[in-house]
Formats: C-alpha cells, sequence, structure tokens
C-alpha cells in the first residue's frame, strides 16, 4: 500500500536542509579529527627527532671532549718523526765492523794474508752499496789471488760484493816466490748493524 505524506512541501524541504547539515557537521568533525590524528602523529616525530638530536649532540660533546684529551699527540708524533729522521741519518751507514771483520779473518785462504785493510761507509744509491774496502795482500800464486776473489764474493760473506783485483805482481820472500796484489771490494746492506732498528720502536696504530 503507498504511503501518504499529508505534510505540505515545505516541511520536507526543511528535513532535507536538516539532513543536509548534519551531513556537513559530521564530514567537517571527521575532517578535525583526522587533522587532529596527523597533528599528534607529525608532533610525535618532530619529539623523537628532537630526542635523536640531542642524544647526538652529547655524543658530539663526548666525542669533542676525548679529542681534547689528545691535544698533545699530534706534537708528540711530530718528535718521533724528527727522532726517526735524525737516526736514520746518523745510523744509514752503520757498519757493524766487529762481525765484518771477523767473518772477513774466517774466510781469507789459507795461502793468502793481507798486509793492509782500509774501509769507509758512504752510500751509492746507484750500486745499492754502503761503502767501500781496499785491502793490500800476499798470496803464494796467482790461482790464490783467485781463491781470494772467490772467498770474499761467496754467499757465506755477503757483506761484499763486487770484488776485483786491480794490480798484482810477482816477488819473493827469501826464497819463496810471491804475489803480491790489491784488491777492492763493496759494502753491501749485509755489512750494516741492527742498531738503527733496536732503535726506533714499532708504534701499533
Amino acid at each position: 500500500m503507498r504511503a501518504i505524506n499529508l505534510l505540505p512541501p515545505e516541511a520536507a524541504l526543511r528535513v532535507k536542509a536538516r539532513r543536509r547539515r548534519v551531513v556537513w557537521i559530521l564530514a567537517g568533525l571527521a575532517y578535525i579529527a583526522l587533522l587532529a590524528v596527523l597533528t599528534i602523529w607529525w608532533q610525535g616525530r618532530v619529539d623523537s627527532a628532537r630526542e635523536d638530536l640531542a642524544q647526538q649532540e652529547q655524543v658530539n660533546q663526548a666525542v669533542q671532549a676525548e679529542m681534547a684529551t689528545f691535544a698533545g699527540a699530534t706534537d708528540l708524533q711530530a718528535q718521533f718523526d724528527a727522532s726517526v729522521v735524525s737516526l736514520t741519518q746518523a745510523l744509514q751507514t752503520d757498519i757493524n765492523w766487529g762481525r765484518f771483520l771477523n767473518d772477513l779473518g774466517r774466510l781469507i785462504p789459507d795461502r793468502v794474508w793481507l798486509t793492509s785493510f782500509s774501509a769507509a761507509a758512504s752510500v751509492d744509491p746507484e750500486t745499492f752499496t754502503f761503502g767501500s774496502a781496499q785491502v793490500s795482500g800476499v798470496a803464494f800464486d796467482y790461482p790464490d789471488v783467485a781463491s781470494w776473489l772467490r772467498a770474499v764474493d761467496e754467499s757465506r760473506f755477503p757483506g761484499l760484493t763486487a770484488a776485483w783485483v786491480p794490480s798484482a805482481a810477482e816477488g819473493t820472500i827469501g826464497e819463496a816466490r810471491t804475489i803480491t796484489f790489491s784488491s777492492s771490494v763493496a759494502l753491501t746492506a749485509e755489512a750494516l748493524s741492527s742498531r738503527l732498528l733496536e732503535r726506533i720502536p714499532v708504534v701499533n696504530p
């Protein structure tokens, strides 16, 4: 059965207008609620960021305070480096003469003896040598002079290299025939002492 509306048309219009207002009010309230939720969420992020910033500032202050305690480390490192340079300059040609002469004495061939010895330490970057030595000696024959060259050039005596005999002459001692010779050799890094390494401490980073 069809419903019959006995109200005048103006009443229906007022009802529709009232419903429309209610809908707009509810929509406005929902919008305000959404803004409130977004505002609270964003404010929470801002507060969290401020807390993180405050914590980071505290960490930075602690690091700066710790760095201040190492203010003298740069000067100490500079002093250490300067000392290393000075030691290197002073000991870069520090020959271990005791070991050098002891090894030389043990390797001189039986039929050869030395009559003079002189040596000087110096650095030659082109040949990687650290000095030179000149000797005069006497042998019974030329093969004995060759034995001298082989003795100072072999691996048992790494402190010397490039041995050669620039001059040799026959002579006599009493009735014995002899060969008087002069010889030059170069000193290698094996002839150096270990005092430089012993005096520079190892610094762990």
